[in-house]
């Protein structure tokens, strides 16, 4: 059996394919395969923020494929983006697999010689990068769980042209509120 080789996007699957000549079977989660549950805070507060991840509805096939080629595999390779998105999408890829398979690469371009560069770098999964994720993740719904749904009824209320739901920005938000709470600051000194 073939080495299983994972990473995000489909065209980079079938390049990479195609410079591997079939020596890897080489396959795509098309981004995150896990999130926390739509319907449901699903960050513990009171336990140092503990979260709550499932499996994406409808990557359940794909990561059920995946689990079964990875059980014949002689090795699991993961070659998501080197960000911290890509390393959070690692991490949940492990996460699915046996742990004794699993090693980590990054091509940093999608060459010929830069994918042999990459299969010659094995990695472990930066677990500082899966943490900065998992805490942007957490911020992201601790603002923008309360705060999206008074966004959407308010301007779909006022606003007739705003359809469907809208973001808060969570992010964004609490950023902008520094940004206010400064320029405040600079106005009264």
């Amino acid at each position: 059996m073939k080495p299983l080789l994972i990473v995000e996007s489909p065209s980079k699957a079938s390049t990479i394919s195609k410079y591997l000549k079939g020596a890897y079977e080489v396959k795509s989660t098309i981004g995150h395969i896990k999130e926390l549950p739509e319907k449901r805070l699903s960050v513990d507060i009171e336990n140092d923020f503990a979260i709550e991840e499932e499996v994406i509805e409808d990557k359940k096939k794909l990561v059920n494929e995946l689990k079964k080629i990875s059980k014949t595999a002689p090795e699991v390779i993961i070659a998501t983006d080197s960000d911290r998105e890509g390393e959070a999408i690692a991490a949940h890829i492990a996460s699915e697999m046996d742990k004794s398979k699993i090693s980590r690469v990054i091509f940093t371009e999608i060459t010929k010689e830069g994918v042999e560069a990459g299969l010659n770098d094995r990695k472990e999964i930066d677990e500082d990068l899966v943490k900065a994720a998992t805490t942007r993740r957490i911020v992201d719904r601790l603002f923008g769980y309360k705060i999206s749904p008074v966004l959407w009824s308010t301007l779909q209320k006022n606003m007739k042209f705003v359809q469907g739901r809208l973001s808060a920005g969570r992010v964004q938000s609490s950023a902008l509120k520094i940004i206010i709470e400064r320029e405040r600051l600079r106005q009264s000194f």
